[in-house]
Parts: structure tokens; sequence; C-alpha cells
């Protein structure tokens, strides 16, 4: 081979290295979307749960749970945990793995809640998180290194799961990216970039068939999933600002829901402070809503959340002529967040230890 030519050649290896773990090797999957849709959409004129980022802390969780009466008191062994929430649907809005060192206990914990609710005619949508996502995408990722650290304890080859092989790598690769329940959308990061459901779906799909879940509509920066509510998002500013402090973010999530035809967002991801242009602000790991259109429920409940404040909360939604959005704690607390009657421009819950 000439110099040239080699020289070449070992820039093309570098640049395959280094370039992100993504180029590395990321594992090929397959997904019948037909059956595991992108979006979820259920009617129901049950009560609706959603909780979001326990984050490898199945007791925290688990304190949640209980708090909210969706389970019966703490099991002895995870699977064993039985539903107590009648015809009700929960929502968990992802990332129920790193941070902390019990990945497998919440996926565990949550895939018995799964089948026990589903027993009792009550359902629990699990979406997939940016923790998920991202593993799935590049297994070896500096972000999932927890993850992964359990899967090898448990004796897993994390390039197997991260292919979709075994119950486990089936059950993450068949997660559902968002939830519409009733007029309520729920997913991670909470950023649709004003799409339709229908819109949104065929774009994740388009997405995966070329990329799998290294698709930038998974895991690109402002996506669904990885949206920032901080100056980590475009032009350093949240993602409801859309890269512009002239931007009304009232306006802009009131078309976002419309597009959606739904009439609120719900998200998690983020437990951090929110500012926005108006001064008004989210303090860090309150449960909080914005115009009766945002609601943000990453409460940092896992005790690996550098930070946190809080032991965590569920948000409960009640339907009928006035819909009622409440918080409940693990520490007992309860409150109204919003309501269709009084429709309060903004509110916020802490959930102390």
């Amino acid at each position: 081979m000439k110099p040239n030519s080699l020289l070449k050649a070992i820039s093309i290896a570098l640049a395959l290295t280094v370039c992100g773990g993504l180029a590395r090797g990321a594992p090929k999957a397959s997904r019948d979307w037909t059956k595991h849709p992108a979006v979820v959409q259920v009617d129901t004129t049950e009560n609706i749960f959603a909780v979001g980022d326990a984050h490898a802390d199945p007791d925290r969780l688990m304190g949640v749970l209980v708090a909210a009466k969706i389970i019966e008191g703490v099991p002895t062994n995870l699977s064993q945990v039985k539903w107590a929430a009648g015809k009700s649907v929960l929502v968990v809005t992802g990332d129920m793995i790193d941070k902390w060192h019990y990945s497998l206990g919440v996926i565990e914990l949550l895939r018995a809640l799964q089948a026990s609710a589903a027993a009792q005619g009550g359902q629990v949508i699990i979406t997939m998180g940016n923790h998920e996502a991202e593993f799935l995408a590049d297994p070896h990722g500096k972000k999932t290194e927890d993850f992964g650290d359990d899967l090898m304890a448990a004796g897993l080859k994390r390039d197997d799961v991260a292919a979709c092989e075994g119950d486990l790598g089936k059950f993450l690769c068949e997660l559902p990216v968002a939830a519409r329940v009733n007029d309520w959308f729920f997913s991670h990061g909470g950023n649709t970039n004003n799409q339709t459901i229908q819109g949104l779906s065929a774009a994740i799909e388009s997405g995966f068939a070329k990329d799998g879940f290294a698709t930038k509509e998974l895991v690109g920066d402002n996506s669904i999933l990885e949206a920032r509510l901080n100056d980590k998002g475009p032009n350093n500013l949240p993602w409801f600002d859309n890269g512009s402090l002239e931007t009304d973010p009232q306006k802009l999530l009131a078309q976002y829901a419309q597009a959606l035809g739904v009439r609120h967002i719900v998200q998690g991801h983020q437990p951090g402070e929110v500012k926005f242009p108006d001064g008004r602000k989210r303090n860090q790991d309150d449960i909080f809503q914005r115009y009766g259109i945002l609601f943000l429920i990453d409460s940092g409940m896992s005790q690996g959340v550098d930070g946190s404040t809080s032991s965590g909360g569920a948000l409960r939604i009640k339907g009928g002529e006035t819909q009622k959005a409440s918080v409940i704690c693990a520490n007992g607390e309860e409150q109204t967040l919003w309501d269709s009657e009084t429709n309060p421009e903004i509110n916020a819950q802490h959930c102390g230890k």
C-alpha cells in the first residue's frame, strides 16, 4: 500500500473510533412498529398516574407507589408486587436505569407491576427514556456504564441485550417512545417539535430504519427523549423557548399540544431548576406545572441523583367534569397541582425526604 493510501486508511479508522460510540458499531436492531407503536394511545374514564425517572432505585420508587396507593405495600420480593389501583392507568416516563445500583431491580418491579395490573383490568405503560435509548444505541457508552455493570453482574452481555436478544433485550427494544392517555401526552423529554402523533411516529420509524436506536429522532440533542429544560437547549435555552427569548412559551406549548390532539404535555428527564422568560421558575426537584399545559414530573427521587432533595412523588389525574391533577409524595404529602375549574397559571409541589 502506498504511504498516502496507508495514512488515509489510518485516518478513516481513527475517525470511526473517535466519532462517538455509535460509530464503533451500534448494535443492529429490528422492531415491528405495528405491534409495538412509537406512541401508545389509550382512552379511559379511570384515574391516570404518572411517575418519572426512578434511575435504578427500586426502594424510592416503591415508596412513591405505596403512597399513591398504586401497590399493596412493599413486597419482600420485587417480582411479587401487587397492583392496587383497579382499572387505573400508570405511565412511567422512562429512565429506569443508571445513576444508582439497581437498574435491573427497577425493571423487574415495573414488569411485574405491568402483569399484575393487566390481570386486574389496569394498565402500566412504560415509555423509553434517553438512558434506555442511549444504551440501545451504544451499549458501551459512558452515560450507561452503571447499567452495563448491572448486566455484567447478572451474567448478561450488554451487546446481546442492546441487540434486542433475550427477554430483557426484547422488553427494552419494544418500549414505546410516548403515550397519549385521554388529552394528556406523556414522554421523557417533552419536545415533539410541533408534530402530530402520526407525524412523530412516522419520523421515528423512518429514522430507526436508517440508524436504529442511534437515530437523531431519539437521541438527537433536541429530540423527544433528549430535549433540555436548561442552558443545554437550543441557543442555551430550554426547548420550549425554541432557541429565542422572544418566544412565548405558552403559545408554543399550546400549539404543540394542539398538534398532538391533547391539552397537556407531561415529561420527566430533568429535575433541575427551569427558568421562563417572564422570570418565573421551577425549583429543583419540584413536580411542577405551567400554563396548565406543561407538567414536569422528574422529582429527582433516586439516591443516585446528585444534590437531590426529594424522595419522589407521583402525579394523579382525575377526570370528570372538573379534571384535577394532584401530586402525591412518598412522604405522605398531597397537593392539587392543577384543576380545570380554576386553571392556575403556575404551581409546584416539593416532595421532601
